[in-house]
Formats: C-alpha cells, sequence, structure tokens
C-alpha cells in the first residue's frame, strides 16, 4: 500500500503510546480528541517524551498510512505555559 508523506503543523495532546510502571516507551500526539499520531523516537520525540500530558503545535514531517499515523517532529511549542508576568489581563 501506499504511504503519503507531506509536511503539516498539528495541535494536540501528548499521550503515552505504551508504558510500564516507570517508564514510557514511546508516545502519542492526540489530535481533536480522535486521531493518534505516533511521534518518532528522535532528538524532538525523546524531549517531548518529557512532557506527557502536555498540549503542543508540533510542525515536522506525517508520513500515513492504512495502519497508522506517524509524525518526525522538526519544531514544537508548549502551549499550556502560562506566562503571568506578560499577561496584562491577569
Amino acid at each position: 500500500m501506499a504511504t503519503d508523506v507531506y509536511e503539516d503543523t498539528l495541535f494536540g495532546q501528548i499521550l503515552p503510546l505504551d508504558c510500564d510502571e516507570d517508564s514510557v516507551s514511546g508516545i502519542i500526539l492526540l489530535v481533536d480528541g480522535e486521531e493518534e499520531f505516533i511521534v518518532e523516537p528522535d532528538d524532538n520525540g525523546e524531549i517531548l517524551a518529557g512532557h506527557i500530558e502536555r498540549w503542543v503545535t508540533a510542525e515536522g514531517v506525517v508520513l500515513e498510512d492504512e495502519d497508522e499515523l506517524r509524525i518526525k517532529v522538526r519544531y514544537y511549542t508548549l502551549e499550556d505555559e502560562i506566562d503571568y508576568d506578560a499577561d496584562d489581563d491577569w
């Protein structure tokens, strides 16, 4: 079957793919509460594994085939950090 490869920007939540008692063996980016993108375990993927349950915007290369969606993250921004000092409305 053919694999689609394209660049995209995704917003979602980092969640564990598989984990045992003390370690996470992989992570996914859950988008819109339904699409699960497996995050490639490269340098950025390893860093994101330390941010389980955080919301991120991730830019990267998506590989899409019949069975799964994967993303190789090039850049990311943690979106749930609140800087109260910079927020004049706070």
